[in-house]
């Protein structure tokens, strides 16, 4: 059992300096990655001042200082020479710009004039077109009307010659015209205008019954009384007509027999 302890410590012993070994190395190791990492940093800072041209006089103790203010000034003379093609390039490009803001406001004028003219012209076409469309519809409504009047004047006509027809086939006195009835109320209507000049004279006044408007509601009364009684008649005779359509005769009077 002393034995294996032993052996058992020494092997601890040796892995644990093996372990300080590894530690120590890495900590050497990591001080050497940080000195590198400065020399680097050092090394990028001085290869950017070269790039950009500041050359600084701290980097620069090898040199003499002639040499350095020779170079100084050749390379102040190369950034003049530089700064002086930017200038002319910023105003080419400030010329370019100035050119391209003026033809790209001509652009917009010309589009703008463009859509306002066809715009107007929209709605000179709209303008005209709505008129158009009114007159035709006023056009067409007068039409209809008088259409409308010609035909109820024809009826009224046609109305007329058939109640004419009907009262001289039942031997009464014929109907006077309703047209002329219009007439003879404005002949009448003008000599009452005449004769109001004396309104307690006239007959009119001594008679009221017997006034223009009397005179067109008798009228207009025996009209209704006429129409009753010839839709009364013609009632009569469609009735009688069916009748007679239901009841058919031979030419000798008999009623036809039926075909065997």
């Amino acid at each position: 059992m002393t034995i294996l302890e032993t052996s058992e410590d020494n092997g601890l012993g040796k892995l644990w300096a093996l372990v300080q070994e590894l530690s120590d190395q890495l900590n050497q190791n990591r001080d050497v990655s940080a000195a590198i990492y400065q020399q680097a940093g050092g090394i990028k800072t001085q290869a950017i001042h070269a790039q950009t041209g500041f050359v600084l006089r701290r980097f620069n103790m090898d040199k003499s200082k002639e040499v350095y203010d020779a170079e100084l000034e050749r390379m102040n003379a190369s950034m003049t020479a530089e700064n002086i093609a930017l200038q002319h390039d910023n105003k080419q490009l400030n010329a370019l710009i100035r050119e391209y803001e003026q033809t790209l406001e001509s652009l917009m004028n010309t589009f703008r004039n463009r859509a306002k003219d066809v715009q107007e012209r929209e709605l000179a076409l709209s303008r005209e077109y709505e008129t158009q469309l009114l007159a035709r519809q006023e056009e067409c409504d007068t039409q209809d009307l008088n259409t409308s009047t010609t035909v109820y004047g024809s009826l009224n006509r046609i109305a007329h010659v058939l109640r004419q027809l009907l009262r001289s086939q039942g031997g009464e006195p014929p109907e006077p015209d309703p047209q002329a009835v219009p007439t003879e109320i404005a002949g009448l209507s003008r000599a009452l205008s005449v004769e109001e000049r004396e309104p307690w004279t006239t007959l009119a006044a001594r008679e009221p019954w017997t006034s223009v408007d009397a005179t067109g509601a008798d009228h207009a009364l025996e009209r209704e009384i006429e129409l009753a009684r010839l839709e009364k008649e013609n009632e009569e005779l469609r009735r009688l007509l069916q009748h007679n359509q239901q009841l058919p005769t031979t030419a000798n009077g008999r009623p036809p027999s039926n075909p065997r």
